[in-house]
């Protein structure tokens, strides 16, 4: 069995602002750099033997946090992006249902069907950053632990692969700014892969005073 550590990157401007950020490179807030050097602190005991890193800088940032003072092989990628918004990247909620009527619930109500103008599908993504996953995790032994710093789409698709959840439950499993979850990892498809934690922001609650995804 290999462990996998998932960890969100930290906020974005774009976080707050609730705009579809996807492959816009958008660097860490101050408030994201805190939740980084949190999540850090929270895992400085974690040993980890391999990690695998979104090549935006909002996750490389995250990672560094993470990662400070370990020298483990540790490789950046463009699989683990977030999902490619297209023609949404930018905008908000409000603003893609203004120009694009009924199409943004539709994907929410089934992400597994509905393509994105310009864009990418679910599918697509959980498809290009599975294969990635899998990639590292051939490299690794029993008994050995992942880190994976990326995105709360990407995650939430990996999540499903991993365990065999419906893509169009993507949007029930909640994914907050260097929110922590973890899967035992058996095997490709394997019926014993399991989430033993998930969504944990523990370590920003003292900070920010409270619960809840942001």
């Amino acid at each position: 069995m290999i462990q996998i550590y998932f960890v969100r990157h930290g906020e974005t401007d774009w976080n707050h602002l609730g705009k579809h950020q996807g492959f816009s490179d958008i660097p860490l807030n101050e408030k994201g750099m805190a939740q980084a050097v949190d999540v850090g602190n929270a895992l400085q005991d974690v040993h980890f033997d391999r990690a695998i890193v979104s090549d935006l800088v909002r996750a490389r940032v995250t990672a560094e946090e993470i990662l400070k003072g370990r020298y483990i092989p540790t490789t950046f990628t463009e699989g683990l992006r977030e999902i490619n918004f297209g023609d949404w990247e930018s905008l908000t909620y409000s603003e893609i249902n203004e120009r694009w009527p009924g199409q943004i619930e539709a994907i929410y109500e089934d992400p597994s069907q509905k393509p994105i103008p310009n864009g990418e599908t679910v599918e697509m993504v959980q498809e290009r950053a599975y294969a990635r996953l899998i990639e590292e995790l051939s490299l690794m032994e029993d008994g050995e632990r992942l880190l994976v710093v990326c995105h709360g789409g990407t995650i939430r698709t990996l999540l499903c692969a991993l365990t065999g959840i419906p893509l169009n439950c993507l949007w029930r499993l909640a994914q907050g700014n260097t929110a922590v979850s973890v899967v035992d990892f058996w095997g490709d498809k394997s019926p014993y892969n399991r989430i033993c934690i998930l969504n944990d922001t523990s370590h920003t609650h003292v900070r920010e005073g409270g619960y809840g995804e942001d």
